[in-house]
């Protein structure tokens, strides 16, 4: 064999062999792909021959603790566009808003939605239509591809503005929403923004499902196609602890009368045993219904722009000086510290001497002598700026803590504000100097740097007339959110002491010279309360001599603040209330009415002697009357 021969022979072999590792390694491939991940492909495949549609959810519904219905779902007629089965967009938009007799605003945004929407992404030209509007798009919808007319669902709150800022309320996806849940861009859907809508949204939205459609190789759909693993499933539904009817007769307190115009305040009813709250206000207030389908910038600029502030949830989010109402935390201290005794009396001529400053009682003329008991009852400033001298910030800061002051409550609803309690660290922080016997002065009275929520209040209330048990306030009875009642525990408090404050309190609502004194209106049942004004700024030296100092002729925003605290019966407490009217002057004169009427009609209702509603009971009158449950057909 010649040598061009053996070359040749050599060189065969490796063409050889790398043709066969070549072969070897594309039937490997071919292999991997047909066997080992066929499924992968397959379903991938399988994609390309449909588009899931998303099916939104019923939303859950809220419901008082007696089953009336907060926030619900309404049925809403609306036509929306698909842009990929459109010939003509603009032509098709305008053809709508014609028939819909929609403004030319309403019609370019709907023609800009539509532009800009995913091509199997329904994109909504009107919703929330009249039965007759609905119909005659229905009519002509052959005449207009891609056009859909179909029946949804829209939330609805039907106690509107008594409720908004317990429920909050729901709007469309923002870009925010959307990067959270992508489902959330579908026109249908809308997410909460505020209360409880906001922060139970996991479990009020349930669970979206999808509409299966089979398309060709251009995308067009051939069918629809039905798959029962895709449908929806409903929101939980949440039973709140709120009486809508109280809720309603506290609000009403805020609203125009023949004798006064509507005020800015809060109020909040809690059950003494339970930490139930019972009435949760806020006003001014505004319309939830507006937000759903969109507020004009018009309604949403009245209620931004307004010095009232109707969007802000004032009874837990305000922060206030609780003026007065602070003086049972100053008495009990005092007592708990064993600088006074119940029988000890000051002298009140009016002022008290600090040095070269003079601090004024809110009696000109002074109070005369007093103890622990009529201080409280007259609410004498300078009795408390005695025991605040003598006990210091820290002693009072301990048992501001104790009944609620500087917490945050966990309700299940978002922006629930701690507040602050002062003391030494707090004020070298904050302001940068040390605590002084002024700051002891000015706390004492529930001035100067103590601030708390009208929540904080009425949880201070609460503990105060069950003698010394750490209430802690409830709002959700039932649902995703709801918390397990567990039992509460007792403050570290002397009882006789707190009963000491429990009697003053008495003295408040029902002994000649109360500052709150006021009958209830029901035979044999007397209330305990406390009044509180608290100011918002300095009160002149020309003020001050003539003894000349008219609220009403103040600017709104610079008039004191009128607070009253209050719990009943008095001998065996059950329900507890706090009122804040924002710049309403006197406690005595502006609060106190108002919570002696919401109190009243709590004890004459007295919810928590009735069953409470629960949605197991609802889906059981609800089922058919026999055959088992199966998954999705709405049975507990």
């Amino acid at each position: 064999m010649s040598q061009n021969d053996d070359l040749f022979s050599r060189r065969a072999v490796v063409l050889s062999s790398l043709g066969g590792l070549y072969f070897g390694i594309l039937g490997l491939r071919m292999a991997q792909l047909q066997i080992f991940e066929n499924e992968e492909f397959r379903l991938e495949a399988a994609e390309n021959q449909f588009n899931l549609l998303v099916n939104p959810a019923s939303r859950g519904p809220v419901y008082d603790r007696f089953g009336v219905p907060l926030a619900v779902n309404r049925r809403d007629f609306r036509v929306s566009i698909m842009r990929e089965d459109v010939e003509d967009l603009p032509k098709t938009v305008t053809a709508l808003a014609s028939i819909l007799r929609l403004p030319p605003e309403a019609a370019e945004t709907a023609l800009n939605d539509a532009k800009v929407a995913p091509r199997f992404m329904p994109s909504m030209v009107a919703d929330n239509l009249s039965w007759e509007d609905f119909s005659k798009v229905s009519v002509y919808s052959a005449s207009f591809p891609g056009v859909r007319c179909d029946m949804g669902e829209a939330r609805n709150y039907p106690l509107a503005e008594s409720m908004a800022h317990v429920l909050g309320y729901v709007a469309k996806a923002n870009d925010k929403d959307v990067a959270l849940d992508p489902q959330a861009r579908h026109p249908g859907i809308r997410v909460g923004k505020e209360g409880i809508e906001k922060s139970q949204e996991k479990g009020l939205k349930g669970v979206h499902g999808a509409t299966k459609l089979e398309v060709n190789a251009h995308g067009r759909v051939i069918r629809e196609v039905v798959d029962p693993r895709l449908a929806p499933k409903s929101g939980a539904p949440i039973v709140l602890t709120i009486d809508a009817e109280i809720q309603q007769v506290a609000y009403d307190q805020f609203q125009p009368k023949e004798d006064r115009p509507a005020e800015a305040g809060s109020a909040v009813v809690m059950d003494i045993h339970s930490g139930e709250l019972l009435a949760l206000v806020s006003a001014p207030s505004f319309d939830p219904n507006k937000f759903v389908d969109g507020i004009s910038r018009t309604d949403f600029n009245e209620y931004n722009n307004a010095e009232m502030r109707p969007l802000y949830h004032k009874a837990v989010r305000g922060i206030y000086p609780p003026g007065s109402t602070y003086k049972m935390i100053t008495a009990l201290a005092a007592l708990e510290a064993g600088v006074t005794d119940p029988e000890e009396t000051v002298q009140c001529p009016g002022f008290y001497m600090l040095g070269n400053h003079r601090f004024h009682c809110h009696a000109r003329s002074g109070h005369g002598t007093v103890n622990l008991h009529t201080a409280i009852k007259v609410s004498c400033d300078v009795y408390f700026y005695e025991m605040g001298r003598r006990i210091g910030g820290e002693k009072m800061a301990e048992v501001a803590r104790g009944f609620g002051f500087g917490q945050r409550f966990d309700l299940g609803i978002p922006g629930i504000a701690a507040s602050h309690v002062p003391d030494n660290a707090w004020k070298l922080k904050n302001r940068g100097a040390p605590w002084a016997v002024y700051d002891s002065l000015n706390v004492a009275i529930g001035q100067g740097l103590i601030a708390a929520t009208p929540l904080q209040l009425a949880v201070m209330t609460a503990r105060i007339a069950s003698q010394g048990v750490a209430v802690e306030p409830r709002l959700i009875r039932e649902g995703p959110g709801a918390v397990p009642m567990t039992p509460f525990k007792r403050l570290p408090f002397d009882y006789k002491n707190m009963h000491l404050v429990h009697e003053g309190m008495i003295a408040v609502s029902n002994e000649a010279g109360g500052t709150g004194r006021g009958d209830l209106g029901i035979e044999g049942v007397r209330m305990a309360g406390k009044t509180g004004t608290a100011q918002v700024r300095r009160i002149t030296m020309a003020e001050r001599r003539t003894g000349v100092r008219s609220n009403e002729s103040l600017p709104w925003r610079q008039r004191d603040h009128a607070l009253f605290v209050c719990y009943a019966p008095a001998e065996q407490p059950k329900y507890c209330c706090a009122v804040v009217v924002d710049h309403g002057g006197g406690g005595g004169k502006a609060a106190a009415p108002r919570a002696r009427e919401i109190m009243r009609a709590t004890l004459l209702k007295d919810p928590t002697s009735r069953p409470a509603f629960t949605t197991a009971t609802k889906t059981a009158e609800a089922a058919p009357p026999s055959g088992p449950a199966t998954p999705g057909d709405g049975k507990a």
